[in-house]
């Protein structure tokens, strides 16, 4: 087909499309016109040239599955400067539940009682997240998975004369128990940046002096929100906003048993505890970060999230009797709105465009998901600990990102 035929598309193709995409298909092709040796051609067959890559250019735009009504839509898509993202975190946390009665310790001989508690450690875990940054204007979209875990452990003995050791469901004497905890979060958000104030080279700071793209991974790129300087150049704040998506799925045991010690610790009896969550719901949040030096490249953040989630509580005992060898269940199932609240709070230091390292605390607290079973010991006058049922996480993460 001739040049010319093809030129005769282009424009019909150009008309079709909008007024806007038929600008930007002009100056980019223009642009690419110029870096043709023409010398040897004349003027009418480098136009032809233009129209011809016009066409191919438009064509482009306007087709896949929308057809000519998205060619707006794909060449926005096309002209985006999209950065994939992939992230993993060491987490170093532990669990921390309102109310994790383990056994009454009874003082016989002072008169006085003592509630022990499971004492969670941390443990080690990880999250892992990957997505897409649209880093003209600081837009993500990232899917997150975390996982986090505990467990906890006890043993303790009566002491006839001055002490006696009493458990939940009348697993008295010498007992030892077990408690874990398994989380797994799935969340899928988009998020804005926002930046504040002037770039952190000073307002209209020229571009190659003070200003590079080190935090482009965090909303900022080397041609910016609005193609100027100050964009191009970390600024000294940015607030970044998000909204999404979170399934969960919590799940927690806890058990004890009491031994026979006259007797080869034979087990006398035992009660085990399960619960089970699996929840869907919305997610919230809001950061505020610091950048710090003339080229941004450690910053700090404070960083916090609300979610609101619905599902099922599935809460089931089994309390085990060696004397009659029988075995008695008994649980409740519920259906409650859990809500989460989280705060994390760290650094990150900026290795160029391509690679960050982030390291702080976080804590974070999932309602209604606690230890729930309150227990009354006729023996004393105080029955239980009023608590506010949640189940709380707190610790240290560190967080490698890459950006390509």
């Amino acid at each position: 087909m001739k040049l010319t035929t093809w030129g005769a598309l282009a424009l019909a193709l150009g008309f079709a499309a909008p007024a806007d995409l038929r600008a930007q298909s002009r100056s980019q092709v223009e642009q690419t016109a110029d870096v043709h040796d023409v010398g040897e051609a004349d003027a009418s067959v480098a136009d032809e040239l233009q129209d011809t890559e016009l066409a191919q250019y438009t064509v482009a735009s306007a087709g896949g599955r929308g057809g000519a009504g998205s060619s707006a839509m794909s060449a926005a898509l096309l002209d985006r400067p999209i950065v994939l993202v992939a992230g993993a975190e060491y987490i170093y946390a532990r669990p921390n539940f309102s109310e994790a009665l383990a056994y009454v310790e009874q003082d016989i001989v002072n008169g006085r009682e003592n509630w022990v508690q499971y004492d969670f450690g941390y443990d080690s875990t990880y999250s892992f997240y990957g997505g897409v940054y649209l880093a003209d204007c600081g837009g993500a979209v990232i899917f997150d998975w975390t996982r986090l875990t505990g467990d906890a452990s006890f043993a303790a003995a009566s002491v006839p004369g001055q002490t006696a050791i009493f458990g939940p469901y009348e697993v008295d004497g010498n007992v030892e128990g077990f408690a874990n905890v398994e989380l797994n979060s799935y969340d899928l958000s988009f998020a804005k940046t926002i930046p504040l104030g002037c770039a952190t080279g000073g307002c209209g700071a020229a571009c190659g002096t003070s200003c590079d793209d080190a935090c482009s991974g965090d909303g900022c790129s080397g041609d910016g929100c609005s193609g100027g300087c100050a964009a191009a150049c970390c600024p000294p704040w940015d607030i970044t906003w998000s909204g999404g998506l979170r399934w969960a799925d919590v799940n927690w045991a806890r058990g004890l048993t009491a031994f026979d010690v006259q007797n080869n610790n034979a087990v006398i009896n035992s009660a085990t505890t399960t619960m089970d969550f699996q929840g869907f719901g919305g997610r919230i949040g809001l950061a505020g970060r610091r950048y710090l030096g003339p080229q941004g490249r450690l910053s700090l953040y404070a960083k916090g999230d609300l979610s609101v989630l619905l599902g099922d509580i599935d809460v089931n005992t089994v309390v085990f009797d060696a004397s009659s060898s029988s075995t008695g269940s008994f649980g409740t199932r519920c259906t409650h709105i859990v809500p989460v609240t989280e705060i994390e709070l760290g650094g990150t230091l900026h290795l160029g465009a391509h690679a960050h390292l982030t390291a702080g605390y976080f804590f974070s607290a999932w309602h209604d998901l606690g230890f729930r079973d309150q227990y009354n010991f006729n023996q004393f006058q105080l029955s239980h600990y009023d608590d506010a049922n949640i189940l709380g996480w707190d610790g240290l993460f560190g967080r490698v990102e890459i950006n390509f």
